[in-house]
């Protein structure tokens, strides 16, 4: 009997490990840069940017291994104080992948949703619905943790998004 207890307790104790691993088996794939996009810029992103609850955005993939920029467009769901970022606010994710996943052109194109596993006080990193090898990391939580905050996330939380290539010189 005690036997078992000894070993669930060490399995308890080596799950923040293993979840570390997990987590640090991503690498820094570039920067997502997104504003909002205009009427005309947003009418490429398809279907998704045609549903009343999402706003339109136009977004620029910055590689971090010198590749090609890519232009991409899309939508977003955001919930919390201030659903509508105004004219003058970038969002801006950290794009995370395994170091397994092959880089191409239209690589972001896909739907992503908010983990709903993230800690409190944290803004949830969106991941891939097609691919869930690509994570992007919000920047503003990069930050907030730095700082050792421990106050509520207040403003607007992404909750989801969509990306449709637009361009890319590759």
């Amino acid at each position: 009997m005690h036997r078992r207890w000894l070993l669930a307790l060490t399995a308890l104790a080596l799950m923040p490990a293993v979840v570390s691993l997990a987590q640090e088996a991503r690498t820094d794939a570039g920067l997502l840069i997104c504003g909002p996009a205009t009427s005309d810029e947003a009418d490429d992103a398809g279907d998704a940017a045609t549903m009343p609850q999402l706003r339109r955005m136009l977004c620029t993939f910055r590689p971090t291994n010198g590749g090609p920029e890519e232009t991409y467009v899309g939508a977003y769901e955001s919930v919390g104080e201030d659903s509508r970022p105004s004219g003058g606010h970038a969002m801006i994710w950290i794009v995370k992948m395994t170091p397994t996943t092959r880089s191409s052109a239209g690589l972001l194109q896909q739907a992503y949703a908010a983990d709903r596993g993230a800690p409190p006080r944290h803004l949830p990193p969106l991941i891939g619905e097609t691919d869930s090898s690509i994570v992007l990391l919000p920047m503003a939580d990069t930050q907030e943790q730095s700082s050792k905050d421990e106050r509520p996330i207040a403003g607007t939380i992404i909750v989801s998004i969509a990306l449709k290539l637009a361009s890319s010189p590759a």
